[in-house]
């Protein structure tokens, strides 16, 4: 006579626990993204030529300056450092020349400290000039200047009150140059 067995499903209902728990922690979730492109037709007759781009490449020797395709200028360092201030006028110069380009790229070798990368991203982002500067005029402050008080603004009123006669002026102003950097390394 054989007796009647039960089948015990609860090591099944273990096992399957178990693996669906591993499953679920070592799955990768992946987010899929849909890039919308406008891309020119073949028919459209203008073409717009490409904006000037600004690539700073910081090398052993010195800096290097191109537009992305063609080098603008060299500036070798001088007595082993970087010649910053050079740096800074000729940066100066092409946005003057560029005024409404804001990209900018510093491009490193492999071996170049990380203290000489932020030291040229600054004297990229922005510059100080004299409050009285022509230059002022042209480019765009990172700040607001100050105005000069008048008798009639209440600034003046408030300044005469503490016994102040006029509030002072700013000596230097500092004013925004390439302010979208991106970094990555030197060809």
């Amino acid at each position: 006579m054989r007796k009647a067995t039960e089948l015990n499903l609860v090591p099944m209902i273990d096992i399957f626990t178990v693996l669906v728990t591993f499953l679920l922690m070592t799955a990768v979730f992946s987010r899929i993204t849909i890039v919308e492109l406008d891309l020119p037709s073949s028919a459209s007759a203008s073409v717009t030529p490409p904006q000037f781009r600004l690539e700073v490449i910081v090398r052993k020797e010195g800096f290097e300056l191109t537009n992305g395709s063609s080098l603008i200028a060299v500036i070798p360092k001088v007595d082993g450092a970087y010649d910053l201030k050079k740096l800074g006028e000729l940066v100066l110069a092409l946005k003057r020349d560029y005024p409404n380009a804001d990209d900018a790229s510093v491009l490193l070798q492999p071996e170049i400290e990380y203290d000489h990368l932020i030291q040229v991203m600054d004297v990229v982002r922005s510059t100080e000039l004299p409050a009285d500067s022509e230059l002022l005029a042209e480019l765009r402050p990172a700040a607001p200047v100050p105005a000069e008080p008048t008798p009639e603004t209440e600034t003046a009123k408030e300044a005469a009150k503490i016994g102040y006669a006029k509030a002072a002026l700013p000596k230097s102003v500092r004013v925004a140059l390439f302010t979208d950097i991106s970094v990555g390394d030197a060809p």
